[in-house]
């Protein structure tokens, strides 16, 4: 699938108690309908979970962090992702977290923004829950059987075909 995280880019500097952008591009029929967002940094273990079912349905998305006492450090790295599943769509190119006041990029004017604060947590639990979507699951009842007419006809045709063949045998 096509998904690639325009902001951060490589060499992007980014400041603690300030708005950071997050922009990306994908594609636009390709099922993905929300991503999972986790900051990673090479030179410690850990991750930093930021967002859980972030709305990624149209072809282009960002989001607005915003850090606090986030460790500085010039190895960072955004992953997109399908936590549930596993599933990696995107990570961004190396960027580096400074502290106050020394960043480079302007953020996106309407997009919501996410609080972020502390270094990695293995207990912590992602900083902001958007609300669910599909995220290529059809909706259930009668919705989620559209375009499924040929299989619902082809199934009923065997089974009345069964129907009929032991209503004949029984005879």
């Amino acid at each position: 699938a096509y998904f690639v995280i325009s902001q951060p880019s490589k060499g992007t500097q980014w400041s603690n108690n300030a708005v950071n952008p997050v922009s990306w591009t994908k594609g636009l029929l390709d099922g993905i309908n929300s991503v999972d967002i986790e900051l990673a940094r090479l030179s410690q273990d850990g991750l930093i979970f930021v967002a859980r079912d972030v709305p990624a349905s149209g072809s282009t998305g960002a989001l607005n962090l915003f850090l606090q006492d986030i460790p500085a450090g010039d190895d960072y790295y955004l992953l997109f992702l399908n936590s549930t599943h596993g599933v990696m769509y995107a990570s961004s190119q190396r960027f580096a977290i400074g502290d106050a006041n020394n960043g480079t990029a302007a953020s996106p004017a309407n997009a919501p923004t996410v609080t972020v604060s502390g270094g990695p947590n293995p207990t912590a639990v992602f900083a902001t829950t958007f609300p669910p979507s599909a995220n290529g699951v059809s909706a259930p009842g009668w919705k989620a059987l559209e375009g499924a007419s040929r299989p619902l006809i082809g199934v009923a045709s065997a089974m009345l075909v069964c129907a009929l063949g032991g209503a004949w045998t029984v005879l």
